[in-house]
């Protein structure tokens, strides 16, 4: 059954219908008083797919600017009110399950809410305008096509057979209150697109990265995508939580936790290579397998402003390698907690870091991958900062406490190494100051390794505990992480 009418002629009504409900996961009873039925991000804010109808009736079509509102309340007629859509047509489906639709340019479809309809599959074409809202798309996810200008709302995208959602060649994709769930390759899949934003959503359990933003050019290329983030928890997914790969990207209030191993590899929280940039504050990286927050030949502003962020139980916290002057990476107000193995990690003769008021602590001395006399061997480590490869920092206001003291494994037995571990020159211009070591840092120290004579140190203020020097390796040194690689085309 199909019913067309016009929408400004019902527009004041379907907005009032539409009322609070709008604001309130997974099916159409009015949520319970209080309850947060998707997730919570790191700064507390509920996210996720709203709770219960979006309006009183069985069709919602209110606060979407329609030319023409279809309404649709059977399978069958879905297909045929889709092909005959112009531009500006929203199609608004009565409850009920519905076969795969391909949308026509600016197009919109529109459900009741994710608990009561249901869609295979949906294709939004190049075109501005189009509004997926109010249902739940399953194991053939969305494809948002080459140039198109669209926006997903309240959207659940469930169990998808590929990616949850891809966003194609220079499209624009705004994607609010929703939920990608359980997709077996990507969760957001962002390959040369324009611009991509996300805000209170939920990216979970997919099966490979849950967030992969990349300009195929790389370092090449004349136009990053760009990508804004906002209160988004990405958890429980493989491979890594998110990946830059020549994007430019901004992160705020967003979590990535929870990304356990993908077959025998560790899965990583953050990463950010090939020339992009990320800019975040109140980022939270927790939990995850792999490193927590990698920054690989790319520029980063983390923290500042009175919002830091947090990196904790992740192999290794942080690590930052190759990256020039021109790339410069600063680390403000952070806590790196109960990581395990390293808490910071710097090499491939890094240039342009600042750390500045930043707190290492409690790092867990673990198994992890060294060099030794030229071999890679497994060895137990516990290092607050492990500076390598003449990497060159200014580093100021950081505390470093407990670290290589426990193991989160009983079957590990700490080995105490140092608080700061240097392996050999460091890049000129590097510089220490307001250097607190405690709760037994102070024991294992600041070492410099392998520092042949007329080799460079790190200046020291006043404020900095001595820098025990040795021309030979007393330690091992970690091997860095390497940045994951894009799936292979399924």
């Amino acid at each position: 059954m199909m019913k067309a009418w016009n929408q400004a002629a019902l527009v004041l009504t379907a907005v009032a219908a539409l009322g609070p409900a709008a604001l309130g996961c997974a099916s159409d009873p009015e949520p319970t008083k209080g309850a947060c039925p998707g997730a919570l991000t790191a700064s507390g804010a509920c996210v996720g797919v709203p709770a219960g109808a979006l309006c009183d009736g069985d069709f919602c079509a209110g606060s979407v600017d329609c030319a023409e509102v279809i309404e649709v309340a059977s399978p069958a007629a879905l297909s045929p009110a889709a092909a005959a859509a112009e531009p500006g047509v929203c199609i608004a489906l009565g409850p009920g399950a519905y076969g795969s639709v391909d949308l026509p340019p600016g197009v919109s479809l529109l459900g009741r809410g994710a608990g009561s309809v249901t869609v295979a599959a949906v294709s939004l074409a190049a075109g501005d305008g189009a509004v997926l809202r109010g249902l739940t798309v399953g194991e053939g996810g969305v494809a948002v096509a080459a140039g198109a200008r669209a926006r997903i709302e309240a959207v659940r995208v469930a169990a998808s057979a590929a990616d949850g959602v891809t966003v194609g060649l220079g499209a624009t994709l705004d994607l609010v209150d929703a939920a990608i769930e359980g997709s077996a390759r990507y969760g957001l899949s962002v390959f040369d697109a324009d611009r991509v934003s996300v805000a209170r959503s939920v990216v979970s359990g997919s099966r490979g990265p849950g967030l992969w933003a990349q300009c195929t050019g790389g370092c090449d290329c004349e136009a990053t995508v760009d990508l804004e983030v906002e209160d988004t928890v990405l958890r429980d997914n493989k491979v890594v939580g998110v990946s830059l790969v020549g994007a430019r990207a901004s992160l705020s209030r967003v979590e990535v936790s929870g990304n356990g191993l993908s077959g025998f590899d560790p899965s990583g929280g953050v990463s950010v290579s090939s020339c992009s940039s990320l800019e975040a504050t109140s980022l939270k990286v927790a939990d995850n397998s792999g490193f927590g927050l990698l920054i690989d030949g790319a520029s980063a502003a983390i923290g500042g402003d009175g919002a830091g962020f947090e990196v904790s139980g992740n192999q290794p916290g942080i690590w930052i390698q190759n990256t020039t002057p021109e790339q410069p990476v600063a680390l403000r107000g952070g806590v790196l907690e109960k990581n395990r193995a390293i808490g910071l990690g710097m090499s491939g003769e890094a240039r342009g870091i600042i750390i500045d008021g930043m707190r290492i602590a409690g790092t867990f001395a673990d198994s992890a991958v060294v060099s030794a006399s030229g071999e890679q061997a497994q060895e137990v480590v516990g290092d607050g900062v492990s500076w390598q490869e003449r990497a060159q920092a200014a580093i100021h206001g950081l505390v470093l406490s407990g670290n290589g003291l426990e193991s989160s494994n009983p079957s590990i037995t700490p080995s105490r190494r140092a608080s700061v571990l240097i392996d050999g020159d460091v890049g000129r211009d590097s510089r220490l100051g307001a250097i607190t070591l405690e709760g037994g840092d102070e024991e294992a120290g600041i070492v410099q390794q392998r520092l042949a004579a007329g080799g460079v140190s790190p200046l020291r203020s006043t404020d900095v505990p001595r820098i025990t020097t040795s021309p030979d390796a007393l330690f091992s040194v970690p091997v860095a992480p390497i940045a994951p690689a894009a799936l292979e085309a399924p």
